[in-house]
């Protein structure tokens, strides 16, 4: 579904630094394979041919091919990895290394000065420079941009050019300022800055990158597909042009249409194949299986500015009144692990002692009684002392067989308590729009959020926030905000954990969202599509080192 709002739609709001990078597990496989088109070139350094296409599917369309506005999950993964190139980026164990820029100084703990790679060149021919660094900052900064990921920069008051190649940057004292840069590609000046920061989500550069990536835009059709080329002019320090020459993203909606799609050999990789017909379809000739480990969880935003929803007792009563256990185990067939907050096992603040909310739909009733609510009429339904019904709209994605199956039970269970559910599917741009606007146009929204690098909850949950595109829930509370204002500005982790566990006991009890679950990526690959070497870092991490192997018997 929203790597900040959502959909994965899934949300990519900020979050985490992880310990330790786990690579692809793949799960048994026959040999075989569908006919492919792939055309072999001469093979490089490791040893992998280049040429052919390589067809991704996805269930929703990218948002934009343009890092200050993407929010959607797989539209940063392609901008990161395929399209542009951020400053330094995260490597397997998640160091910083160099990537546009080949070396860097910190300044104590108040700047950075980044040398950049000269002969790095945009696709129309112009020299990627410290201009573009400087500028992609300023419009990052612009509250009039909406960068979904503002608060990465928060500590940051200026950029400075110092020459075409060298650009010194000044921040105050913060915890982990660089975490953010991996996931800001730089963008072109030249070609953007004639733009307004106000006007860039319609910028037709957002569908006809200038791009500096490993990968070339080629094309666009709405809802159907993306194609890139490969860059041939790609530094070889950098590691040279791809071994693909064309990667397409398709858009097919359906988790059935993925599977049958990569049967038939029309796609290489199905990012959202069903997780309860994972393991057989893994083990059928010519395909394979990526179990690959996220930082993804799924949740049910709720909108505090409705009244029902308002109140913390009614919104706990709804998170003991769902059957989580058995979502995860009819939905996921087990892949998963149940949720207490929106920090993963795998990060150093998460509070191992806290469980999860129970199932408990005795104590649910208990907790909408307290709250004022009582089958008034013996409809079935609970009422409010005025009579209202107990109720709320669960927006969830359009065309997403998980998702709907989740909003079917969560109706299901949600209802033999007397509450009233109903449900409303958005494509992915409608979705976004609906949960982001000021209006906040939903009552409930199922999520899915993928957590990066650098723990910061402020776009999600500090009153500030209240009004901005990533506060969906319109949550206040003073205790978390001043958490969240002192972890901003703590170094020493052995400090910041108690505040970090104390926030989450805050928003376990609170629930301005429904903790679901935690899961990994499953992903159905056709084998002709080698070299993806996924882990924690995202799945097109190695793009570029993708290749496709000739048929059997060509």
């Amino acid at each position: 579904m929203p790597s900040r709002a959502a959909a994965r739609l899934t949300c990519i709001l900020a979050l985490a630094t992880v310990l330790s990078a786990c690579g692809d597990r793949s799960a048994p496989a026959a040999a075989g394979g569908a006919a492919d088109s792939a055309r072999s070139g001469p093979s490089g350094a490791d040893g992998a041919p280049y040429g052919g296409t390589a067809v991704v599917a996805i269930n929703g369309d990218l948002d934009f091919a343009n890092p200050l506005v993407s929010a959607l999950r797989w539209a940063q993964e392609i901008n990161r990895y395929a399209l542009f190139l951020p400053l330094i980026d995260y490597g397997p164990e998640l160091e910083y290394r160099p990537r546009l820029a080949e070396r860097w100084e910190l300044l104590g703990d108040t700047g950075v000065v980044f040398h950049l790679r000269r002969g790095v060149r945009w696709s129309d021919g112009v020299p990627v420079t410290a201009w573009d660094a400087s500028f992609t900052f300023e419009r990052a900064k612009a509250p009039e941009t909406a960068y979904p990921n503002s608060d990465y920069f928060a500590g940051w008051t200026s950029a400075e050019v110092v020459d075409s190649y060298t650009v010194r940057f000044h921040f105050r004292p913060h915890a982990e300022p660089l975490a953010g840069l991996p996931f800001l590609p730089v963008v072109p000046k030249h070609a953007l800055d004639s733009v307004p920061p106000a006007r860039l989500r319609q910028a037709a550069f957002n569908h006809r990158p200038v791009t500096d990536g490993p990968f070339r835009f080629v094309s666009y059709r709405a809802n159907d597909r993306w194609t890139f080329e490969a860059n041939p002019d790609f530094p070889a320090a950098l590691g040279g042009r791809p071994h693909l020459d064309r990667l397409i993203v398709r858009i097919i909606p359906e988790n059935s249409a993925q599977v049958v799609a990569v049967q038939a050999g029309d796609v290489d990789l199905a990012t959202a194949p069903p997780a309860r017909e994972f393991r057989a379809l893994a083990a059928k000739p010519g395909l394979r299986g990526i179990v690959k480990p996220a930082r993804q969880l799924s949740f049910i935003a709720w909108n505090a500015k409705r009244p029902q929803l308002a109140d913390p007792r009614v919104r706990r009563a709804f998170a003991m009144g769902i059957d989580r256990p058995q979502i995860l185990k009819v939905l996921r067939d087990g892949y998963g692990e149940l949720a207490a907050g929106p920090i993963g096992a795998y990060h150093w603040a998460y509070d191992a002692t806290l469980p999860p909310l129970p199932y408990a739909p005795d104590s649910a009733r208990a907790l909408l009684a307290a709250a004022g609510y009582a089958d008034r009429d013996s409809d079935g339904t609970l009422e409010d002392a005025a009579g209202r019904a107990l109720g709320f709209e669960l927006l969830i994605p359009a065309g997403n067989d998980v998702s709907r199956n989740l909003a079917e039970l969560v109706r299901a269970q949600l209802g033999r308590l007397g509450v009233r559910v109903t449900t409303r599917e958005a494509e992915a741009k409608t979705f976004f729009a609906d949960i982001t606007s000021p209006a906040r146009r939903f009552d409930a929204a199922l999520l899915g959020y993928e957590a990066d690098f650098r723990l910061n909850m402020r776009d999600q949950f500090h009153s500030a926030a209240l009004g901005a595109p990533f506060q969906l829930a319109s949550y206040r509370n003073p205790e978390v905000d001043r958490i969240l204002d002192s972890t901003a500005v703590i170094t020493d982790r052995a400090r910041a954990v108690p505040l970090w566990h104390r926030f989450q006991a805050i928003l376990r009890a609170e629930q301005p969202w429904t903790f679901l679950y935690f899961y990994p990526d499953l992903f159905l690959v056709n084998r002709r599509l080698q070299g993806t070497d996924m882990d924690i870092r995202g799945a097109f991490v190695n793009v570029a080192d993708w290749w496709v192997a000739e048929p059997a018997g060509r």
